[in-house]
């Protein structure tokens, strides 16, 4: 008889073995469990908002500007319901893929903080609802004036002129730059340029970082003489400015010529703007074509004239004649389109097509008497100053005794400013952006709301850089 063991049966596991496949099992459950849970939060939450994108100097310069908002996923389509902005403004909204894009419909004001809210936002794929917000501010509006020095007596010799800045919305002013006989001045970003008078009457023209960080770049002048306007085009770095010899017993004096610089090429000659026939352009009136590196000018004959002045610096194009007019008014804000006087009539040159300037006529806002900003009815005004505020035909202009800058659109004629001593206002300009007026009076400089909940802001300057931007 055997004594084995009777094995029938397969041979039992180890208990190292179970103990192994407990866990793996279990492991298996638990991820799945994960997975499952994982999935059922990506069904009930909607899409994230992953960045945002925007030009916010160019926001409070031109309506139209572009705020993308990008998700972590494409999405259902979103309309202008959906959007919320605080403080309000109207917007127009599209969206594509895995972005919403909000157009904002007008200019934005300085020194705001803008919150943009997307309500019910959807993935393509599923319901499950998102919001989103994003917040920024925008940047504050600095402005420049000359404010000149003042002997304490005749024994004493004047202070230097100031170059001073200052914000509409508070704060300080600071001292950019001083020196004795400042006559005229234009900004350039972070530079200036600076015409000063010396001791025998003539002017000198520089361009002068305030910092100290670059020494002074004497521009050089087609001798002695007088610089009678200087304007600046920022975002092209370029300035122009108008000349006018000094008198000579040996040759006549010619009238105002038009010279032009671009600063990116560091120490270099201005560069004189010519005529169709390549001889120097005497100008009564000129303007930078806003947003372009091209001027349009008016010879005293009244023909006008469009040169690019890159074109003009390199030689590779000359100057051309658009036309003619008695008066330039300026551009209406945000646009290429300038308003001209001819003939007793009112027209726009859009210089904002290619090739050949649409000219039409342009209709000013009659307004409405007795409609006043508090101020009962509102003054008469002087229509050969009015300067165009929109393609609308809403103009601002000074009233017939210069006491008060009226606005006049389709439906009203409103008094927005009134010089508080009576005295009258010496000149007046819009900023670029259309949302202030500038006057200039004995008493100061006044920046001006058009638009908007800032007040007004007075300054004892003159010369305000707003007035000499292109």
């Amino acid at each position: 008889m055997s004594t084995d063991a009777d094995l029938t049966g397969p041979p039992r596991a180890a208990p190292s073995s179970r103990a192994f496949r407990r866990l793996l099992y279990g492991s298996i459950a638990v991820f799945a469990l994960l997975a499952l849970g994982l999935v059922a939060l990506n069904l009930s939450q909607g899409p994230r908002l992953t960045s945002a994108q925007l030009n916010v100097q160019t926001s409070v310069e031109r309506a139209g500007q572009r705020l993308l908002l990008e998700s972590n996923e494409v999405l259902a389509p979103v309309g202008d319901a959906q959007i919320s902005v605080t403080p309000s403004v109207g917007v127009a909204t599209t969206s594509n893929q895995t972005s919403i894009q909000v157009e904002f419909t007008s200019i934005l004001e300085y020194n705001t903080t803008y919150t943009v809210t997307a309500t019910g936002v959807k993935s393509a794929s599923q319901n499950a609802e998102s919001t989103f917000s994003y917040s920024f501010t925008t940047p504050d509006a600095n402005v420049a004036f000359l404010v000149p020095g003042s002997a304490v007596s005749t024994a004493e010799p004047a202070p230097d002129d100031r170059i001073e800045r200052a914000s509409l919305t508070g704060g300080t002013t600071e001292t950019l730059y001083s020196a004795p006989h400042i006559s005229r001045f234009a900004t350039m970003g972070q530079k200036l340029v600076v015409a000063t008078t010396d001791a025998d009457g003539y002017d000198l023209l520089d361009i002068i970082t305030p910092d100290g960080s670059a020494a002074p770049i004497p521009v050089q002048l087609a001798g002695p003489g007088t610089v009678t306007g200087l304007t600046a085009s920022a975002k092209s770095n370029l300035f122009g400015y108008t000349y006018r010899a000094a008198p000579s017993p040996y040759y006549p004096t010619a009238n105002e010529q038009l010279y032009i610089y671009d600063t990116t090429l560091g120490q270099a000659f201005s560069i004189p703007v010519t005529g169709p026939d390549h001889e120097l352009l005497d100008v009564t009136s000129w303007f930078f074509v806003p947003g372009t590196t091209s001027l349009v000018a008016r010879s005293p004959d009244g023909s006008l004239y469009l040169a690019d002045v890159l074109g003009l610096l390199d030689g590779s194009s000359g100057t051309v004649g658009v036309g003619s007019a008695d008066a330039l008014q300026g551009f209406v804000p945000g646009t290429k389109s300038l308003v001209t006087e001819r003939g007793g009539a009112t027209f726009t040159i859009d210089f904002g097509t290619p090739g050949t300037p649409v000219t039409a006529p342009f209709t000013e806002a009659s307004g409405a008497a007795g409609a006043g900003s508090g101020a009962g009815v509102s003054p008469p005004v002087q229509t050969q100053t009015a300067l165009p505020l929109d393609a609308s035909g809403t103009v601002v202009a000074r009233s017939s005794d210069a006491t008060a800058l009226v606005k006049r659109d389709a439906s009203a004629s409103t008094t927005v400013f009134t010089t508080p001593d009576g005295t009258p206002i010496t000149h007046f300009c819009l900023s670029t952006n259309g949302r202030y007026a500038v006057t200039s009076t004995s008493a100061g400089t006044t920046y001006i709301p058009l638009a908007g909940s800032a007040e007004p802001r007075t300054f004892p300057g003159s010369q305000p850089d707003w007035c000499s931007a292109g």
